[in-house]
């Protein structure tokens, strides 16, 4: 028996043919909820517009469970598309819906799709909170099996993750006990899959490859292809580590050739990085450099494929709101023909009954002209969104195709550097290549962020979600994660907050802010010089400062007055601080978002000290329990 993953992707042909036939009824709202949820891993930029359609339908025929799985599905195509702060608005709007049902399954898959959602994002706290609230629901009637799966799954991997051994070995196998108990054999192949990876880590290689083995074989028995990809190329990899290096290269070259059948990309790069390692293990660099060209040449295509598909994904949600705006145009133009019809109709009537009439019918014409009055102004609003929604997709655009080439460019330049310095052979040139490729990557990333971020608050969608901060470890994990870029500058790190001194402020906001003051502090501080971070109580109640000092070149007076003019954007020459030119308007918009207030002060050659407050959490500060708002 296939298992349902699979059964799902075969099925996929003969739903698009039935879709064309079916009528815009209940049954089309699953047809588009089963391809969209067959596509979400393998193409979830061809799967967005059945779930957007999906979700569109099940609204207009008000069906309630249709709607719940197209928000649940529809969540998974953003979450892969990187998209995560629109995910987790929908799986919210699932969790909502699934919690008035009473649909127990609904609420076990949304928990897990946020807690999913949280973890790739790096966020282990709120996703170990999801999986348990996930957890408590799990066995209640009507929980099916896949969805049981998916949050052990999830579990488990966060648990080895965190380093929790004894709970990830738990989920784990307790995930691959009902996947045999059911029959799903590809499921069972992948969590035996999960166990072989642990052991691997543990440099327990024997446990490792007999797992593995074991999982290949469950793979091939369920006629899964992707998951055989996937196992053969882990196998490899462990045989290679144990110095196996022919059976090691027959396990590639078989992955190699199952993923290129499949259009399987991602696998077809770990062939190639296993059989690069598998000819330097025999000193035949030439063909090592041949595969090794091959790794690279992908692996640029597969992240340029990523980035459009995000940018993509920004542009279909742009395009559905701009015809969203369209129909309510259309709505309110009905409306007044409407409205047009009916005061004709009431100055007939009145006519007709003369004289007498004529104090009602000037009454009614009053009223009419104050409507039509009002449906105008909501036409002209409805127009003035619809351009500003255009400037802000236009401005973007102009963003992403100015600023995304310096990064690239860079990438561009090492591989050229690579060329170079091996027809030298100058290898000090090459060891020095992978700190520029670190930088450029950090650089891309940031400017990644700050793009997707800026998406978000122009399309006023910004959630905003206080908590309890504590100060001193918000300010201790800022340094930590920065630590590493400011040794390798010889830069001090610092920061310093009274202990329990803490805010009421939005977790996801307050890192952004710190994160972009913080990369600026590093990238304008020569070496040699310090960088301090400091949180106290304000001298106005109510109130904390936050403040990022640094030893560096500084501003002059016009820099300073440019990057504070919201109307234009920082300098761009000399050591003025330089972007995308979203970093501060970011920070401007998460600090006042948050009630708070954004200074500057910096002198040339004297560093730049940035100072911003945030509300003080109140003694004693309630945790509020969160509405908890990441894939299937």
């Amino acid at each position: 028996m296939l298992p349902a993953r699979a059964q799902d992707t075969l099925a996929l042909p003969g739903l698009r043919q039935r879709l064309r036939v079916l009528p815009a009824d209940t049954s089309r709202v699953r047809a588009l909820n089963q391809l969209c949820y067959g596509l979400h891993d393998v193409a979830p930029t061809r799967a967005l517009p059945f779930g957007e359609q999906a979700v569109t339908l099940a609204r207009r025929l008000n069906d309630q469970p249709g709607l719940l799985y197209a928000l649940l599905y529809l969540s998974s195509c953003y979450a892969n598309l990187s998209d995560g702060p629109h995910a987790l608005q929908l799986q919210q709007q699932a969790l909502t819906l699934a919690q008035r049902l009473r649909h127990a399954d609904g609420i076990v898959r949304s928990y897990a799709g946020m807690g999913g959602i949280h973890h790739e994002r790096g966020d282990t706290t709120s996703a170990l909170r999801n999986y348990r609230l996930g957890l408590a629901h799990l066995h209640e009637p009507g929980v099916s099996v896949r969805t049981q799966l998916m949050l052990l799954g999830n579990l488990g991997g966060l648990s080895f993750y965190m380093g929790r051994t004894a709970d990830g070995l738990l989920y784990t196998r307790r995930a691959m006990q009902l996947a045999h108990r059911y029959g799903d054999l590809s499921g069972e192949s992948v969590y035996v899959g999960h166990l072989g990876t642990y052991y691997l880590r543990q440099e327990r290689l024997d446990v490792a490859e007999g797992l593995l083995r074991k999982a290949l074989a469950l793979s091939e028995a369920a006629r899964n292809p992707r998951v055989e990809a996937s196992q053969l190329t882990m196998l490899a990899t462990i045989l290679l580590l144990r110095d196996q290096p022919d059976e090691a290269e027959e396990l590639a070259r078989r992955a190699l050739a199952l993923a290129r059948r499949i259009s399987f990309p991602e696998r077809v790069l770990d062939a190639y990085d296993i059989l690069a390692g598998i000819n330097e293990v025999r000193q035949d660099y030439e063909q090592a450099y041949g595969w090794r060209q091959l790794y690279v040449t992908l692996n640029d295509t597969l992240n340029s494929k990523a980035r459009l598909s995000t940018l993509s994904a920004l542009q279909t949600r742009y395009e559905t709101r701009a015809k969203e705006h369209q129909i309510r145009l259309l709505t309110q133009r009905a409306q007044l023909q409407q409205l047009r019809n009916r005061v004709l109709w009431a100055v007939v009537a009145t006519l007709l009954l003369g004289l007498a009439g004529v104090g009602a019918l000037s009454w009614k014409l009053r009223r009419s002209r104050q409507a039509l009055a009002r449906h105008h102004a909501a036409l002209e609003q409805a127009n003035a969104d619809t351009r500003r929604l255009a400037a802000s997709k236009d401005r973007l655009y102009s963003i992403v195709a100015h600023d995304l080439r310096g990064p690239v460019t860079s990438f561009v330049g090492v591989t050229e550097l690579i060329d170079f310095y091996l027809r030298r052979g100058d290898e000090e040139g090459l060891r020095r290549l992978p700190e520029q490729v670190r930088q450029s990557a950090q650089h891309l990333n940031g400017l990644l962020d700050n793009l997707l971020n800026w998406a978000v608050t122009e399309t006023g969608e910004l959630a905003f979600e206080p908590a309890v901060l504590t100060l001193d470890a918000l300010l201790r994990e800022a340094v930590e994660l920065h630590q590493s870029a400011a040794e390798a500058r010889q830069i001090t790190l610092t920061s310093a907050a009274p202990e329990g001194l803490a805010a009421w402020a939005d977790a996801h906001m307050t890192r952004t802010v710190l994160r972009n003051l913080l990369g600026n502090a590093l990238r304008f501080t020569p070496r040699g010089g310090s960088i301090r971070l400091s949180a106290v109580r304000a001298t106005t109640p109510g109130e904390v400062l936050v403040q990022v000092t640094d030893t560096g070149s500084g501003m002059s007076p016009e820099q300073v007055t440019a990057l504070l003019n919201p109307d234009h954007a920082p300098a761009r020459h000399g050591h003025a601080r330089s972007g995308t030119g979203l970093g501060w308007p970011l920070c401007q918009a998460f600090v006042q978002r948050q009630g708070g207030q954004l200074q500057l002060r910096s002198k040339p050659g004297l560093g730049t000290t940035v100072t911003f407050s945030l509300p003080l959490a109140q003694e004693p500060a309630p945790v509020p329990e969160q509405h908890i708002v990441t894939s299937a």
